[in-house]
């Protein structure tokens, strides 16, 4: 796999809540920020994305995609989440020149403002960008979560398997929104549910509510991919 340096350091430390433009990739999951996504690229309305964002060392904006049942057109039978996160290319293998296997990292939440399909097929959205999570300690009610996710990454380390390879170092098992964020990622909820989870502002709060999710189903919906 070829690495791919990461560009947004110099740009993350002057936050900037002008819209701005960016290539969409609609999935049926939820990407957070410090996150991983491996996605194979074969369609080529991606592949051009792909090989512009690897040029141009920028990123493109993973979002939901929304079913709508009450619309019988089927190419506007779906919408879009309000909320969704950039994922910068970590590194990338073109196996074959229409096939790319990539894996990225999730950077930095934006609410969409509105989006529209290109003649390519390619869907571009104008996103504002949202504030990352402030540093909040782990409270005490919670710390059982953070031991949860630490016992998890234990076990990936424990198995021979590289725990970096679904979770993401620096492991930051003493932050609210880290851990919020990455026990989300594995939860086996709804994805209106992540959706809203994605959507919180304060990661106390999004802990709080995964620590609901957690209890109401006693621990059966923490589940790795």
């Amino acid at each position: 796999m070829r690495q791919v340096a990461n560009p947004l350091l110099e740009r993350m430390k002057e936050f900037n809540t002008s819209p701005q433009k960016i290539p969409l990739f609609p999935l049926n999951t939820v990407l957070f920020p410090d996150g991983l996504i491996s996605l194979k690229i074969f369609e080529a309305r991606y592949l051009d994305m792909i090989k512009k964002c690897l040029r141009d060392k920028t990123e493109f904006g993973v979002i939901s995609m929304i079913k709508n049942p009450d619309i019988d057109n089927q190419s506007l039978s779906f919408t879009f989440a309000n909320i969704g996160t950039l994922a910068l290319i970590q590194d990338f293998d073109p196996i074959q020149p229409a096939l790319y296997m990539t894996k990225s990292l999730g950077s930095q939440r934006f609410k969409l403002l509105k989006f529209a399909q290109e003649s390519s097929g390619l869907w571009m959205g104008e996103v504002e960008l949202m504030e990352n999570d402030p540093l909040i300690p782990i409270p005490q009610e919670h710390l059982g979560m953070s031991k949860l996710l630490g016992e998890i990454i234990s076990t990936l380390q424990s198995n021979d398997l590289p725990s970096d390879a679904i979770i993401k170092k620096p492991f930051r098992l003493d932050d609210c929104g880290w851990v919020s964020n990455r026990i989300a990622e594995i939860l086996q909820i709804p994805l209106a549910q992540k959706n809203h989870l994605l959507a919180q502002t304060n990661p106390r709060i999004r802990l709080d509510l995964i620590a609901e999710i957690i209890e109401d189903d006693d621990f059966n919906k923490i589940m790795m991919h």
